[in-house]
C-alpha cells in the first residue's frame, strides 16, 4: 500500500512538472508568440516618451485591476466590436504585460481607435459626467502632466497603421 502511495506521488509530480513545462517554457519557443507585431513595435515606446510616462500612470494608479487589454477570440468580445483579436506578438514589448484579469470597466487595448483625446481627458476627469452610471473613480487629483501623459498612452493604444 505504502509503495502505492509513493507511486502515485511521483506519478503526481510528473504530471505537474509536464503541464509546467507545457504551459510556461513551451511557448517561448513558438516563433509566432515571440515575434512582435506592427503593434508591438507601435507600442516600443522610447523611456522619456509621454505614452511611456502615462504607462507608468496607468499602472501606479491600477487601471489594469478593472481594465483588460486583450481582445479574446470569443462572441462576447466580437460582439462588442472592439478592434481586431490579439496576438501573443502583439505584447513581446510589454513589459511588465497588462492583459488584466477582471473587465469591471471596458477592454482597452485598442481604446485609442474608439475614443478621442478629448474624451479620455474629461472621462479620467469625471466619468459620471461623460458616461452616466459608470462606476469608474474621478482621477481630478492626478497633476495635468501625469492626466496629459496617460492620455497620450491611452491613444496609442490601436491598432498600427497598415503599410
Amino acid at each position: 500500500m505504502e509503495r502505492n502511495a509513493l507511486a502515485i506521488y511521483l506519478a503526481a509530480i510528473a504530471l505537474f512538472m509536464m503541464g509546467t513545462f507545457a504551459t510556461i517554457i513551451l511557448p517561448f519557443f513558438d516563433k509566432e508568440m515571440m515575434t512582435p507585431t506592427a503593434n508591438a513595435e507601435a507600442r516600443k515606446y522610447d523611456p522619456d516618451s509621454p505614452e511611456a510616462k502615462g504607462r507608468q500612470v496607468y499602472i501606479a494608479n491600477g487601471c489594469n485591476t478593472c481594465h483588460t487589454q486583450v481582445v479574446r477570440p470569443v462572441k462576447a468580445d466580437l460582439a462588442m466590436n472592439i478592434g481586431p483579436v490579439s496576438v501573443p506578438g502583439d505584447y513581446v514589448n510589454d513589459r511588465p504585460h497588462l492583459f488584466g484579469s477582471n473587465r469591471t470597466g471596458p477592454d482597452l487595448m485598442w481604446v485609442g481607435a474608439r475614443t478621442s483625446k478629448e474624451w479620455n481627458l474629461e472621462h479620467l476627469k469625471d466619468p459620471q459626467k461623460i458616461v452616466p452610471g459608470s462606476i469608474m473613480p474621478k482621477y481630478d487629483y492626478l497633476s495635468d502632466e501625469d492626466l496629459n501623459n496617460l492620455v497620450a498612452y491611452l491613444m496609442s493604444l490601436k491598432p498600427a497603421p497598415v503599410k
